[in-house]
């Protein structure tokens, strides 16, 4: 029955399983399971189609990162290129496609962001011939946080590139088609600009183009707080207001297929001239197969609709599966349809009410993932505000409409919608003094993911089956795989995890123990705003919104340009230690050697260096250095310390599982008495892209000599290393694992499997004794 929800789920899993570099397993496995199917159910054709687009799944992805640009990062090249439109942004930025590079056409056109500097010969709709140079992805690798790639390849953009110099005009409005959408969006400005304050016109501009660029960063922030984003994305909610509003129009002089026909060519071409969003693109499809299905006289399936939609997008860029908007846009519409068609109840006044939680609780992993903030307000305020925005979005279209018709007239009525703006901002702003809009929670796993849509299915299998009379049971079970699998089993875990984040040119750890979290150092100097954009984000996504302690190795500013960013945050923080004190944070206490914390039986950590008072001209050698002792294993962070710090604790030192290397892996520190000494199983080396010579190849060949396993941020990202019991296991962002990793996973995974059989068994036998 629903052939094309299968296809697309299929598709989908080849996406995901490429990305995360497991499609052999997958493929394997699914080409075994269809061959199987077509032998005892001889569905051939079916199970041919499924295997068709497995494949397509991986050429298409395959295909998608292909970039001839890719070949030139970090060089200057020449390119003829299409510019599109500017960028609405702080910088000089333009959507643009290259057609040729250093004088060679390209087979197929490039998409880039072209930052152009002061530049005045680059204009929208041109086509220009310039020097530039391709950028580097030099954004930070780690799990769960922003990718600046995947943006990208989102987006369809290959990469970006930044003038050397003047740009040569060659063509100016080499396309009608961009004329025509730059002047609607000329239009649109003038007409708000000219009749509105600035701010009520960014907001009405940023609804109707669905570009939240036109809003300040305060006021989307408070939107986003209030639940009330999808209000400025274009979507299924204005597709359906023009389409019910040209209905209405067309009904009294056209006859109803040519009145369905017109509306249809309207919104599609209303879509075009705002650039085709995702979440219009959506609605756009969707809209179309029920166009079709009313011209052609079909019966229309939402389920069938809203995949053949997925499918379509998805095909034109795979990487799309990845957007938090598309997930949203389809996560949104599927749980209306899923409402409507399952548990849609009798009109009640609360009827709205009922379907706006069931859309919460239906999008809860995709906010979560993406955003970490629930807005639990946003309940009440989309059922206060949404009507307000109803009229303001028909308002705003009938404005810019008859202001090229009717000017004069509509003096007054644009006063009155400013008006309205006004009260709407204000509105805004006083939400953001609430003291509660939300919750702020941590990311949520696949894993967690995959069994809450289960839960929720399985609710929904209990509320429409009538014949099921083991509710309570089934709800109890529910009730109990989730505290036995996520309260239990998190309590008794007495692991230990040590996280290298990727913060560049700097050190970023955390350690978590039980309820314990630590964080060693947080600085950066080639990542700005690194506090803001990486610290805290990465905490939050781990849930650690409590630190029980900040240690800062010593006060340079890659070791602690992230710290007063995670002061100024939602995270808590207990205490902050150095070897020195700061005049900035009057509150830090100092620790010399010989101070120690212990724990508990499992977990030690003692400071060896440095002296009570000690004051050295280099601040490098004042670095705090840190060794922890979990059951039978030794982890070192000796900060920045060199070749004399070295000398002094060697006495201290022993064999160390895991070793920091001192200051990022400078030729002044890492002596070889020092390796020696500590002869680490695992070595990380912290740093970025830099001029100093970072990390020294001799230093590198004295840890490859002593058996070390070396790491690095730069190369292999974020680093996670597990101590559980006396084993130890590591993962990194490239996915170099451990061969004993597998161990995590069986453990992880199958307890919980054997559980939730367990419990869906005992809900089984529950049932049958009931009917007895």
């Amino acid at each position: 029955m629903y052939i094309i929800i299968s296809i697309f789920a299929a598709y989908a899993i080849g996406i995901i399983s490429y990305e995360l570099n497991i499609y052999s397993y997958y493929f394997t496995a699914i080409f075994a399971v269809l061959i199987y199917n077509s032998i005892i159910n001889k569905k051939f054709v079916y199970n041919a189609v499924i295997i068709a687009f497995v494949i397509l799944s991986y050429l298409n992805c395959n295909y998608n990162s292909i970039s001839i640009l890719s070949q030139y990062i970090n060089e200057n090249i020449i390119i003829e290129a299409k510019i599109k439109d500017q960028t609405k942004s702080d910088s000089l930025s333009f959507n643009a496609s290259v057609i040729s590079i250093n004088n060679t056409p390209l087979f197929n056109e490039e998409n880039i962001i072209l930052y152009s500097g002061k530049s005045e010969n680059i204009k929208g709709n041109s086509i220009i011939k310039v020097r530039c140079n391709v950028a580097e992805n030099q954004l930070a690798k780690n799990r769960m946080l922003f990718n600046y790639e995947n943006y990208l390849r989102s987006k369809n953009i290959s990469a970006a590139l930044f003038s050397e110099g003047d740009a040569v005009l060659i063509s100016s409005d080499y396309s009608f088609l961009n004329t025509i959408s730059s002047k609607f969006r000329s239009y649109a400005e003038n007409t708000f600009y000219e009749n509105l304050n600035k701010n009520n016109a960014d907001i009405i501009l940023s609804i109707i183009l669905g570009d939240v660029n036109y809003l300040d960063d305060e006021l989307y922030d408070n939107i986003k707080v209030m639940g009330l984003a999808h209000i400025f994305a274009v979507s299924g909610t204005h597709i359906v207001l023009m389409y019910i509003f040209l209905l209405n129009v067309f009904k009294f002089i056209l006859n109803r297929r040519v009145s369905w026909l017109l509306s249809w060519c309207i919104i599609w071409f209303y879509g075009f001239l705002i650039g085709f969003p995702l979440s219009v693109m959506r609605a756009l499809v969707m809209f179309t197969l029920l166009f079709g299905s009313e011209v052609l006289y079909r019966k229309y399936n939402s389920l069938n609709s809203i995949g053949l939609a997925a499918l379509i997008l998805t095909v034109y860029n795979p990487f799309w599966i990845f957007d938090a908007g598309f997930l949203l846009s389809f996560s949104a519409a599927l749980s209306f349809i899923i409402y409507n068609k399952y548990i849609k109840s009798e009109n009640t006044p609360f009827k709205n009410l009922y379907m706006y939680l069931f859309l919460q609780i239906f999008t809860l992993p995709v906010i979560v993932y993406y955003f970490n903030f629930v807005p639990v307000m946003g309940f009440f305020y989309n059922l206060l505000l949404l009507p307000v925005f109803t009229a303001i979005i028909i308002s705003g279209f009938l404005l810019m409409i008859l202001n090229s018709l009717l000017p004069v007239l509509l003096i007054k009525p644009f006063e009155i919608f400013d008006y309205i703006l006004y009260s709407l901002r204000y509105i805004i702003d006083i939400s953001d003094k609430l003291a509660f809009n939300g919750v702020i929670v941590p990311t949520m796993s696949l894993c967690h993911i995959i069994f809450f849509y289960i839960a929720l299915f399985f609710m929904i299998y209990l509320n429409i089956n009538k014949t099921c009379r083991c509710k309570i049971i089934g709800i109890a079970a529910i009730i109990g795989f989730y505290s036995i699998t996520y309260i239990v089993f998190p309590m008794a875990d007495n692991s230990l995890y040590f996280n290298i984040a990727d913060v560049g040119q700097g050190l970023f750890t955390t350690i978590k123990y039980k309820g314990l979290n630590l964080v060693v150092d947080c600085g950066s100097t080639s990542i700005k705003g690194m506090g803001e954009y990486i610290a805290v984000p990465y905490l939050t996504k781990r849930g650690i919104t409590k630190a029980d302690a900040i240690f800062i190795s010593h006060w340079d500013e890659d070791h602690y340009s992230g710290l007063n960013d995670i002061l100024n945050s939602h995270i808590e923080v207990n205490k902050i230690f150095s070897s020195r004190g700061n005049e900035i944070y009057t509150d830090v206490q100092e620790l010399s050697m010989g101070h120690q914390m212990k724990v508990d039986d499992n977990l030690n950590i003692r400071i060896l260096w440095p002296y009570k008072n000690l004051v050295l001209n280099n601040i490098n050698n004042s670095s705090l250095i840190i060794s922890l002792n979990y059951n039978n294993r030794n982890i070192l962070i000796p900060g920045d310390i060199e070749e004399e710090a070295e000398y002094a604790i060697y006495n201290d030192l022993n064999k160390y599982d895991i070793v920091i290397v001192p200051h990022h892996g400078s030729m002044t520190s890492s002596t070889m008495q020092f390796v020696d000494a500590v002869s680490p199983e695992i070595a990380v080396l912290s740093y970025g892209r830099n001029f100093y010579g970072i990390p020294s190849e001799e230093v590198i060949l004295r840890y490859e000599s002593a058996g070390s396993k070396i790491f690095s941020t730069f190369e292999d990202g974020e680093i996670n290393i597990i101590l559980k019991d006396d084993n130890l296991y590591y993962n990194t962002y490239i996915n170099e694992k451990s061969d004993n990793y597998y161990e995590l996973y069986l453990a992880g995974i199958i307890y919980k499997l054997i559980i939730f059989c367990f419990l869906i068994i005992w809900m089984l036998k529950g049932e049958e004794n009931y009917e007895l």
